[in-house]
């Protein structure tokens, strides 16, 4: 007869088995659950603070078109009262701005403690950085096929000048592609722009795309860039070439270069003889009234820059608009940041109407210039609003003011 407790204890050791079996089977569910869970979680608070990173970009966004708006208003209103101090309206737009703000140490304690009471009071769970800056300081690539024929040449000596100048500054470059020919790849930016099938280097302009594997796109498309990215299409460009002109070149110009806001590098390329000491004398007295502060015009820029050996009669002759008034369109970059996330918003506004009075100047100046004495178009000639000397394209500069009666017109936005 077998003994009944040897059975009992053989049956509590199998109970024993079975609980230690299901215990580690609800554990591993319970860690798989509360893994699940916690990367759940992880990805939804991801995701609101993705949001909460956007919006706040896009409130920057919001809040320096109001600036850019203003600032039309105001310069309408009073630009011509103020003559040359015009510039003194630029901290409307120019002036960064960030929420919360910082404060910095030159305010009084009381309005230290009204910031902290307002950034207390906002619903505004993230933080923001917003610039604005001007593209009137960038060279108009689509300029290469205006119908106004001296911005187009002017244009398309300027961006050969650009390569030019790399060449002799930059001897890696030169290395590279000093028996390049630059005169080509600009033909073909302009051929990809312009609206006729001949190509400016001979023959039609599409037997530079023929290799292309997307048979059913017509290229070029003869049409405006609508991206500077998309200047990696056109043909001949390299990743080198493309790398120089972004930085000097926008698709959404002021029919001219504005010397008060044009960059370093845009400044180089007028000319060849504009050396570091020339552009360095340039952007330092732009920004100071204390050497003279924005010039005015082109004898106030000529007069100013011989002496550092620019070449001024190089620089009158290629005849690109040079600018000196307001600056019309803005480039507005508003980042977000919500918890370790960040959002980034690319905007560009386009002034339609005071773009459009100068584009129309510049076609008078063409028509103008074509009935002309061939010998009486080298002369400066008188503008009306002063009666002075100046050079032909100063007319167009003094047009009067447009102010905004609404949202700035966008034409440009990215988000990242």
């Amino acid at each position: 007869m077998r003994n009944p407790f040897r059975i009992l204890r053989s049956q509590k050791g199998m109970a024993l088995l079975i609980a230690i079996f299901a215990m580690t089977l609800m554990t591993f569910i319970a860690v798989e659950v509360s893994y699940d869970t916690s990367v759940d979680y992880i990805v939804a608070s991801q995701q609101v603070n993705r949001i909460k990173a956007y919006y706040a970009a896009k409130s920057g966004i919001e809040l320096s078109l109001l600036r850019i708006m203003l600032y039309k208003q105001v310069m309408a209103a009073m630009g011509e009262s103020l003559g040359a101090n015009k510039s003194m309206l630029d901290p409307i737009w120019s002036f960064p701005f960030m929420w919360p703000p910082t404060g910095g140490g030159k305010l009084m304690e009381t309005d230290k403690d009204m910031m902290k009471e307002a950034v207390a009071e906002s619903l505004m769970q993230a933080q923001y950085v917003t610039t604005i800056s001007p593209e009137g300081g960038h060279l108009d690539i689509n300029d290469l096929g205006s119908e106004v024929k001296g911005l187009q040449k002017s244009v398309s000596d300027q961006v050969l000048k650009i390569f030019q100048s790399e060449v002799k500054n930059n001897e890696a470059f030169a290395r590279k592609y000093s028996g390049y020919n630059f005169q080509e790849l600009v033909n073909n930016i302009a051929d990809y722009i312009d609206e006729d099938k001949e190509s400016r280097n001979s023959g039609d302009e599409s037997g530079s795309y023929r290799d292309l594997d997307e048979k059913n796109i017509e290229m070029p498309p003869n049409r405006p860039l609508r991206t500077i990215d998309e200047l990696h299409q056109v043909a001949g460009m390299k990743d080198d070439f493309y790398n120089l002109l972004a930085p000097r070149v926008t698709v959404f110009g002021t029919k001219g270069i504005n010397i008060n806001y044009a960059n370093a590098d845009l400044l180089k390329a007028l000319d060849p003889s504009m050396t570091d000491e020339a552009v360095g004398k340039i952007i330092s007295r732009r920004g100071d009234p204390k050497l003279g502060g924005p010039f005015q015009s082109d004898e106030d820029l000529f007069g100013y820059i011989a002496p550092y050996g620019a070449n001024v009669k190089a620089i009158r002759e290629s005849k690109i608009p040079l600018l000196y008034d307001l600056e019309f369109n803005f480039r507005i970059v508003s980042t977000g940041v919500s918890s370790n996330v960040r959002r980034e918003i690319t905007v560009v506004t386009y002034d339609f109407a005071n773009l459009a009075q100068r584009l129309a100047d510049l076609m008078d100046k063409q028509k103008q210039d074509e009935s002309q004495d061939p010998a009486q178009r080298q002369q400066p000639q008188p503008t009306p609003e002063t009666g002075k000397s100046g050079t032909p394209g100063d007319t167009a500069k003094k047009a009067k003011i447009l102010g905004a009666k609404g949202r700035p017109n966008v034409v440009y936005w990215e988000e990242n």
